[in-house]
């Protein structure tokens, strides 16, 4: 060993001595063969083996074994070459725990520049690594559920999917939205909501086998991870499983809660070659299931072109409000007994510049989404109002316009004030308009609309419950809501023959609505013999297209003009409604 600059050869080998032994870092000299030649005390701390226990023995006495054989080749090659290696080695100490050493292995020649020893030091960074780690799990993890998220559920599909063409393998990946969370978060808060995203994530971890990864990708979205699944049938059970273990209900504020799920499913490679697309198609295909109910979809190529519509379609209803797009239609009510009309529903049509009229079930649901439907469930209100009073000073007899009313727009406080300002702005009597409501678990489970309904009652605004006997809590709204009107759904009609169950069904609607002196409309009367069943069950009021079409105002005022009462005590008769008849023909 050559001398230490500004040491004599002797205090030079002193010092470095010295310095050896108290250095922090742990030191490790073996000889080219790898046996260890030299440790220091920091080694001993570091591992508990007392130097004496490893001299003549090789590095691997701290091996934990979980470093592969690609790892070890790549160290040893560095310092066969002269170069040095550096890494975060995972040993084991005497005791058999692990610690993380953050290492530099140096290759050191003699003075004709042969390598003769190696040198290794290291420290203990373990602490930093397990720091490290649970940032890296806190970035990866959902921290509500403990599912990954949506970053490291990319991250894991990348992997997978890069692997697919060489081995031919296949996978899926299902979108799962939660049908109804938001009613759940609305009505009991958001602390009882994530307690049901919570149960939802177990019974997801529960139902799938171990190769199969779930994640939370946000809000009420999970989605699940199918590893080698090659089968339309295969994946087929899984959703089918999934579906199951949601229907049991879920404990929650001291009552039970149900939940259901949409699921859409993309398989790769067939359906996209990359994470991002196979999940936008899978998301895609979840959105068909929503529209048709519920459970589950599989992507389909056309569906692409599909949401790629739907997408200008939501553009376009942005602006359809200000570019005078919208407009209304009026179908009346009449008394199946003398003909007169007892109200007209207002009905918003959409007549887009490219795709002409647009049916309200393609974009009232846009609406809803986009928040819409508040701004221009004002605008409908508004122009009802105005039409009836149109109509009124006129001379045209309608007494009442029925207008709907989504539970989105009940839960604005301000909604029954501003509701109440347009009836009194048009100077409209009192019970001159009606709002309808569809029942829904929303309806019943949110305050906000009870208030709204009693401002609303308050200027003399009349409410009829649509599709009644198709909701939740149908009783209940009537014993909770200011109610006056229930609406028999249309398709209860469709299908009333003889003594039949949907007969009996009407029939039952028309004595609850008697004892609580409530009107009855029948919505969807198609042919006279409807017309005469409902007669002959009591009910009071009809519409549909045996009677008039949805019509433009001009046509409707026409229809009132025709429709003359019958004498008193008189039933009514359809085809005296000679006003109903041109309706028919002028919209059809």
């Amino acid at each position: 060993m050559g001398g230490v600059e500004g040491f004599s050869n002797e205090e030079g080998a002193t010092v470095l001595a010295s310095a050896l032994e108290q250095i922090a870092d742990s030191v490790m000299i073996t000889d080219t063969e790898g046996v260890i030649k030299y440790v220091n005390d920091s080694f001993e701390l570091l591992t508990g083996y007392s130097r004496h226990e490893v001299l003549g023995l090789k590095p691997s006495v701290v091996q934990s074994g979980r470093h592969s054989g690609a790892f070890y080749r790549r160290l040893w090659g560095n310092l066969h070459a002269g170069r040095p290696f550096r890494g975060v080695f995972i040993n084991r100490r005497k005791d058999g725990s692990h610690y993380h050493e953050s290492k530099t292995i140096t290759p050191i020649r003699d003075r004709s520049g042969v390598i003769t020893h190696f040198v290794a030091t290291g420290r203990d960074v373990s602490d930093r690594v397990g720091l490290e780690e649970r940032l890296r799990n806190l970035a990866y993890t959902d921290s509500l559920t403990g599912l990954p998220n949506r970053a490291r559920f990319l991250d894991l599909l990348h992997k997978e999917m890069d692997g697919l063409e060489a081995s031919g393998s296949q996978l899926a990946v299902l979108f799962i939205d939660l049908d109804g969370f938001k009613v759940v978060n609305d009505s009991h808060g958001h602390q009882v909501g994530d307690r049901l995203l919570v149960d939802v994530a177990r019974r997801l971890r529960d139902t799938l086998r171990s190769p199969d990864l779930v994640a939370r990708m946000g809000g009420d979205e999970f989605a699940v991870l199918l590893r080698g699944r090659r089968s339309v049938d295969a994946v087929d059970i899984i959703c089918r499983k999934i579906i199951a273990a949601l229907e049991p209900p879920f404990d929650m504020a001291r009552a039970s809660t149900y939940i259901s799920a949409s699921i859409g499913i993309a398989r790769a490679p067939a359906d996209g070659g990359d994470p991002v697309t196979l999940i936008k198609h899978a998301d895609t295909a979840m959105y068909r299931a929503k529209g048709r109910g519920g459970a589950y979809q599989f992507f389909e190529t056309e569906m692409t072109r599909a949401a790629a519509d739907e997408f200008n379609m939501r553009n376009d209803i942005r602006r359809a409000e200000a570019a005078s797009e919208f407009f209304l239609h009026y179908q009346p009510q009449v008394s199946l007994r003398s003909g007169a009309i007892r109200s007209v529903e207002a009905l918003l049509r959409w007549h887009h510049p490219v795709y002409g009229v647009i049916a309200p079930g393609a974009f009232i649901p846009l609406l809803e989404e986009t928040g819409l439907i508040r701004p221009v469930g004002l605008w409908i209100f508004g122009e009802a109002c105005a039409q009836l009073r149109s109509w009124q000073s006129a001379g045209v007899d309608i007494p009442m316009v029925s207008i709907n009313v989504s539970p989105t727009q009940l839960e604005d406080p301000s909604l029954g004030a501003q509701l109440a300002e347009v009836v009194a702005r048009h100077g409209l009597e009192p019970g001159s308009v009606e709002i309808e409501l569809v029942e829904t678990a929303r309806l019943a489970e949110t305050d906000r609309v009870e208030s709204t309904l009693r401002t609303l009652e308050a200027a003399g605004v009349r409410l009829a419950l649509d599709d009644f006997g198709t909701g939740f809590s149908a009783l209940t709204h009537l014993h909770r809501f200011p109610v006056h009107t229930v609406k028999i759904d249309k398709d209860f009609v469709r299908y009333m023959h003889g003594e039949g169950e949907d007969t009996r069904l009407i029939e039952s609607i028309v004595g609850v609505a008697r004892t609580h002196s409530l009107d009855v409309v029948a919505e969807g009367v198609e042919t006279v013999e409807q017309w005469t069943s409902l007669q002959a069950l009591g009910c009071g009021y009809a519409q549909g297209h045996h009677i008039c079409r949805p019509s433009a105002p001009a046509t409707l005022a026409a229809f009132a003009r025709g429709c003359r009462k019958a004498p008193a005590g008189r039933p009514g008769d359809p085809e005296r409604l000679k006003g109903g008849h041109a309706c028919r023909a002028s919209s059809a």
